[in-house]
């Protein structure tokens, strides 16, 4: 068969097309990624329970804006991640808030997102936040608050649910800080040094609690209550049974931050969730 220059041209042409488009197929098809059954946890300082040490460094470094990649301990979260037998993914952030000047709630949503960590085989969502918005909105009344941060709040959550269809998520709720308004303070040589009556602290407690409660209604998630687990083992309860540390505190046991829950509190709170 003879060629001439033009239809050899159009051969040729016709030829080196197919090859580019067989190369380009071979390196620009996607792969497919397999999505890992986890658990992501979402939250402020008393899930994160970062090293005190550590937490001050980072806020103070230019190089680690507290917000994404803040620092952690072997919290709640990833001692319940391993009892349920799930790679944990945490995203909590210390000083994290909603409806407030800070690191935001959405920002770790945000995170988690784009890195891939909250996909439709996600397994398990914690979601434990609400208290720093309390001491910042100290003008605003129970029901103001309820309401505001629901509002705030029910947007992330959602996006959450869309992200991870397939998850149960749980508002995890804070343990018992007080003894009724009583919170003790300092913990020296085994003996409860006060128990000092701070009636403003008592109502960010109870309105935490009530906001979070709102919360699960309002997205129809669920809440995971930890006040009566945790109704003797506040920040005034003996050495052997403290799961809230107080200001001063050499005699709780093992813990990272003051005013936080200690290590004895993150443990059960994981038993609690593990459980649930």
């Amino acid at each position: 068969m003879l060629f001439t220059k033009k239809s050899l041209k159009k051969s040729l042409t016709a030829t080196l097309a197919g090859v580019l488009a067989t190369v380009s197929l071979g390196v620009t098809a996607p792969q497919a990624v397999a999505q890992e059954r986890n658990l992501v946890a979402f939250g402020d300082s008393v899930l994160a329970d970062p090293r005190a040490d550590v937490y001050l460094g980072a806020k103070m470094s230019s190089t680690s804006p507290l917000g994404t990649n803040c620092p952690q301990s072997f919290n709640f979260a990833k001692r319940a991640g391993a009892k349920l037998g799930l790679p944990v993914r945490d995203f909590s952030c210390s000083g994290a808030v909603s409806m407030a000047p800070g690191p935001q709630m959405s920002t770790q949503v945000d995170e988690a997102i784009r890195t891939g960590a909250l996909t439709g085989a996600t397994s398990r969502v914690i979601y434990a936040t609400g208290f720093n918005d309390t001491y910042n909105n100290r003008s605003l009344s129970m029901q103001d608050i309820r309401n505001r941060w629901v509002a705030y709040n029910a947007p992330i959550v959602n996006r959450i649910r869309a992200a991870a269809p397939n998850a149960r998520i749980q508002i995890v709720g804070y343990p018992t800080i007080g003894s009724g308004d009583r919170y003790c303070l300092f913990h020296v040589n085994g003996g409860v040094l006060d128990a000092t009556a701070l009636p403003e602290v008592r109502s960010w407690e109870d309105k935490a609690q009530w906001m979070q409660v709102d919360l699960a209604a309002a997205t129809r998630t669920e809440f995971l209550d930890l006040k009566p687990s945790t109704r003797n083992n506040g920040m005034c309860a003996g050495d052997n049974n403290r799961m809230w540390a107080g200001l001063i505190d050499f005699s709780g046991g093992p813990g990272n931050l003051p005013i936080h829950i200690n290590a004895r509190g993150h443990e059960h709170v994981a038993n609690v969730v593990a459980a649930s």
